[in-house]
Parts: structure tokens; C-alpha cells; sequence
């Protein structure tokens, strides 16, 4: 039996202790990498291991706002610490006698983070996936999704961000009329994400009518960086990525050769009030404005009368429930959708804050997945991996071309995993 065999099987001693990043406040100067007791579950309780855990700007929200973010209110950070994460992959190692009835050992698992019954969240004031082993309540085994052994680690815990796309479109979704689709701020992950959703959806048959896909961000290297993968997945889908960049003094004759009546659908991704109130004047008649980016409350002014006459729809969303991540892993199952897409780099524990960092300054611009078992790996971008490690000639190719996949997967823990 290979160790990736022993691995997945759990046929190995299990560590007396874990690694986990605690954050103690505000600032990265306040999280700390930590080894502390493996914890043991009690009676309703189960552990598990933390198979892998991709990153996430809200991580990086919570690092800049320490206890003042929302989600933390009443919670004693200085004391309890935060362990943030909440894109988790697991595995069930030992399940107590009055944990829920759907708990399975062995079982493979993915966690809805926001446990809205109870008013508290995964990755917030309930330790998240930054860390190798844990415990989880009752509370949170109602919010965990069981995953089939057929998936990869990282395309299991990618379903969490791809179901908070697949959330904002629940109540006003793409037509078959659609012919443009603007996704404005669109060079990070989420963005991308967008993108690749309304390709696939091309690709179904669900969007005959979808010719355009712009993408505008001001900056040129992130545009350069959605623009090579992206643009051929364009071309495969029948469709055509158009990159601006809204500083240009081009940019309106631009929006307007694309799109002379206005675009049918637009998602704003840039967290800037008034970009995103701006945006509308390039948005048609009977078209969409979807708020996807992360605004304060309270923030932007909303024009009725304007969204009255030009027949506008303005919906919003954040976050995702239960039944948007089962969406998305059914999508993912049947082979609709490979949430890997997203994978840029990979990161084991002792270099998790470096991954952190790199998502904060954007100097990583698409998802960075950590894989807490391997505690030595480190932040390495995809089409570096084959410098580093040893990979069959032909997944090395894939990784210089920036993909992910299972297999890859499967070769880095061949590579980097110790029992």
C-alpha cells in the first residue's frame, strides 16, 4: 500500500499533536503558528482531518479587522483565538456515539461555513480549516456535506467559493437571449469564476445567444492573467473574451463597439461603491446588475427612479447556503464543472501566512489551495510545481500551463506527504 493509499484509507498512527494558525487580533503580526493538542471528540462530537483548505479574501478581512469584524462580535479573540478558514476539505477519524446519524467514519466531508441556525460561522468564532485536525459539534455536523471518494481534495473544498457564485444568480440568473456579459472587476478568483461559469453554461447550450464576455479591471497585469486562460476557454465555448481597462480614455467607445445597446448582464466585483453605481450607465434596457463585490452597509446610493425607467433589475448577494454548495457538487459529479479552474498555487502549514499575504497584496490572482498534511510544501505557484518535485511528463505539462487537477494532486502527496 503507498502512503497516498495509507492516507486516504487513514491507515496510519495519527499525530498527538496539530499545527493551526491562531489569529490573537488585528493585523498579520497577531497570527501565530501554533502546536497544540490533537483534540479528542466528545460524545456528540467528531474529528477529523483537514484534507485541504483554499484560501480566501475573507480570511484576509478578518486578519485587517480583527475583533471589530462583524462575525466576531461577543467573541473573546485575545482569549479563544480565531482559526480562520472555511473552504474545508475532510475526512472523518473517529465519530462519538451521539454525534448526528449521517456522520460516517471515514467519510469524506465539505462544510457549509455560515451555520445561520445558530448565528456563528466556520473560520470565525467556530475554528476553521487552517489547522491539521479538529473537532466539530453537533451544531456544525448539520452543515456538513457528505463528497463522494471520486473528487479531489482541492476540487471538494473549491466547491465552498464556487457556491457563493452559484448563490448570487439564484433569484436572477443569465437568459438564452443574452448576447453580453460584463463582469467588472472580473481579474480575481471570484471574477474568474463568473467567467468560467457563463462559459460553461455556453457550452450547455443554456446561452445560444452569448457572444461577448468582458472582463475589465484597471490593471493590465491582472487582465493579461484572466486573458491567456480564459481566452481560449472563450473561444472553445463560441464566445469572445474582451479585456478592458476602464482607465483607458478609450474605454467608453470601447464598451459601446461591444455593446451598443448596453450589456444584459453585468456582475460588479469591484468593491467601490461608486464604480459599481457608474457601471449601470453601460447596462441596457431590461438588463441586470448583479452586486457580488463586498460593500459596507450602508454604502452607494441607489437612483429608484433610473432603476424604474431603464427597466433595470439590481439584485446582491453573500455568502452561500447549504443547497448552492449541493448545486455545485452535483455540477462537479456530473463533470458540468471543474472547480479547479481556480487553483493557481498550492501552499503547505508552515508557509499558510505566506499564501494569506499573497492573497491580501494580489499578488497571487487566482485561488491559493493549503494542504494542511503537508506541512513542508511551499507556496509554490502551479507552473512552478514541476521544478520543485517529481510529476509524470505529462501532468507537468498540464501544471506549466497553469491546471490542476486530481492527478497532479495525487503526484504532490506522493511527493511531499510524511506518515
Amino acid at each position: 500500500m503507498s502512503l497516498l493509499e495509507r492516507y486516504r484509507a487513514r491507515a496510519y498512527e495519527f499525530p498527538g499533536t496539530t499545527l493551526a494558525w491562531q489569529l490573537a487580533g488585528r493585523g498579520f503580526e497577531s497570527l501565530r503558528l501554533a502546536e497544540l493538542p490533537r483534540p479528542e471528540p466528545g460524545p456528540e462530537d467528531v474529528a477529523f482531518r483537514v484534507d485541504s483548505n483554499s484560501l480566501c479574501f475573507s480570511d484576509i478581512k478578518v486578519v485587517a479587522a480583527g475583533p471589530e469584524h462583524p462575525r466576531l462580535a461577543g467573541y473573546d479573540m485575545a482569549r479563544d483565538k480565531v482559526v480562520l478558514g472555511h473552504e474545508i476539505a475532510l475526512t472523518l477519524i473517529a465519530v462519538g456515539p451521539r454525534a448526528l446519524p449521517s456522520m460516517r467514519l471515514g467519510g469524506r466531508y465539505i462544510v457549509q461555513a455560515d451555520l445561520y441556525k445558530y448565528n456563528t460561522a466556520v473560520g470565525y468564532a467556530v475554528w476553521g480549516g487552517m489547522r491539521q485536525y479538529g473537532v466539530f459539534d453537533r451544531r456544525v455536523q448539520e452543515y456538513m456535506i457528505p463528497v463522494g471518494d471520486a473528487l479531489g481534495y482541492s476540487t471538494a473544498s473549491l466547491v465552498e467559493p464556487w457556491a457563493c457564485i452559484e448563490a448570487s444568480y439564484a433569484r436572477c440568473d443569465l437568459l438564452p437571449g443574452d448576447e453580453t456579459f460584463w463582469v467588472l472587476g472580473g481579474g480575481g478568483p471570484m471574477g474568474r469564476m463568473h467567467v468560467l461559469r457563463a462559459l460553461a453554461m455556453k457550452r450547455a447550450g443554456a446561452l445560444p445567444a452569448l457572444r461577448h464576455v468582458i472582463v475589465s479591471e484597471p490593471s493590465p497585469e491582472r487582465l493579461d492573467a484572466v486573458g491567456r486562460p480564459l481566452g481560449s476557454a472563450a473561444r472553445g465555448a463560441g464566445a469572445e473574451l474582451v479585456l478592458l481597462d476602464p482607465r483607458s480614455r478609450f474605454f467608453d467607445n470601447e464598451m459601446r463597439a461591444v455593446a451598443p445597446n448596453g450589456v444584459d448582464y453585468c456582475v460588479a466585483c469591484a468593491p467601490v461603491p461608486q464604480v459599481v453605481v457608474d457601471c449601470r450607465a453601460y447596462v441596457g434596457r431590461y438588463g441586470v446588475l448583479n452586486v457580488f463585490a463586498g460593500l459596507k452597509r450602508g454604502t452607494g446610493p441607489v437612483n429608484l427612479g433610473d432603476i424604474h425607467y431603464d427597466q433595470h433589475t439590481v439584485t446582491g448577494n453573500t455568502g452561500s447556503r447549504i443547497l448552492d454548495m449541493q448545486r455545485v457538487l452535483a455540477k462537479v459529479e456530473r463533470g458540468e464543472l471543474d472547480t479547479d479552474a481556480s487553483a493557481a498555487a498550492v501552499v503547505g502549514m508552515r508557509a499558510a501566512d505566506e499564501g494569506l499575504k499573497a492573497v491580501a497584496e494580489a499578488t497571487i490572482t487566482n485561488k491559493v489551495v493549503l494542504y494542511p498534511q503537508l506541512p513542508d510544501l511551499p507556496l509554490t505557484l502551479l507552473e512552478d510545481l514541476p521544478s520543485r518535485a517529481r510529476f509524470s511528463p505529462e501532468t507537468a505539462a498540464e501544471l506549466k500551463a497553469g491546471r490542476w487537477s486530481r492527478r497532479a494532486e495525487a503526484q504532490l502527496f506522493e511527493n511531499f506527504l510524511r506518515l
